[in-house]
């Protein structure tokens, strides 16, 4: 946990105890008001504080979970688009591999427009 955060969260506690927040309070918004981050950190920094209600905790921590996947899977797909970027260049259209001498051999973009290989969108 950063410093920024650890400092953060010491002077929360004692503003939360300060506003006398109702259940119907908008606390997130506040939150981000007070403090200038972003809905997920003010709810992320909410859930540690343990100072919301067990229902909108519980709310809060499944919203942050879903992102986390979220995230994790665009990253993968990044990975994987990458991956398969790293397996192609102007001439492959898929590179098998490389020749002692280093030469690139594979399926050329002819061969695999042949063969019904590219989708619409990569022809």
């Amino acid at each position: 946990m950063s410093k920024a955060r650890q400092e953060r969260l010491r002077i929360a506690r004692k503003w939360y105890e300060e506003q006398y927040f109702t259940e119907d309070s908008h606390i997130v918004k506040a939150y981000r008001k007070r403090f200038g981050v972003d809905n997920t950190c003010a709810k992320r920094e909410l859930c540690m504080l343990g100072v919301l209600s067990t229902q909108k905790q519980a709310t809060y921590e499944q919203e942050l979970k879903a992102k986390a996947e979220k995230r994790k899977r665009k990253y993968e797909k990044r990975q994987n688009n990458n991956l398969v970027e790293s397996f192609r260049d102007d001439h492959f259209y898929y590179i098998a591999g490389y020749t002692s001498g280093g030469a690139p051999y594979g399926v050329t973009w002819d061969e695999a427009k042949a063969q019904g290989l590219l989708d619409d969108t990569e022809s």
